[in-house]
C-alpha cells in the first residue's frame, strides 16, 4: 500500500473541513475515512476550534495557525566594528535566543 501525502493545514483549513463534515451528515469516522484524514487529529482540531475565545483567537497554550507569517523587525544597518549590539528573542515556552556582538 502506498503512503498518503501529508497535508499541512492551518486553522482556516481545519475550520473548512469541520464545517464540511458537519454539513455532510456523515459521522466523523466515516467523513475522515472518505477524506483520508486521521480521525483523532480531526477531533483534536474540532475540540480546539470550538474553544475559541470571544476575540476569535485560540486560548493560550493551543496550536496557532501555522499559515500566519511572523512579523519582520528591521534592526537597521549593522556594521562590523560598531558599538555593542544585543538581540534577544523570546521564543516562548521558556526558550530565549540571544545574539550579542561586542
Amino acid at each position: 500500500m502506498g503512503q498518503r501525502k501529508r497535508i499541512r493545514r492551518g486553522t482556516t483549513g481545519w475550520q473548512k473541513l469541520i464545517s464540511r463534515q458537519s454539513g455532510s451528515g456523515l459521522s466523523v469516522l466515516e467523513f475522515c475515512r472518505r477524506e483520508g484524514i486521521n480521525a483523532s487529529l480531526f477531533r483534536r482540531w474540532q475540540s480546539r476550534l470550538t474553544s475559541l475565545n470571544s476575540d476569535g483567537e485560540l486560548p493560550s497554550g493551543t496550536m496557532r495557525d501555522v499559515e500566519a507569517p511572523a512579523p519582520f523587525i528591521d534592526l537597521g544597518e549593522v556594521r562590523s566594528g560598531g558599538p555593542r549590539l544585543e538581540v534577544r528573542l523570546d521564543l516562548g515556552g521558556g526558550l530565549v535566543l540571544s545574539i550579542a556582538r561586542g
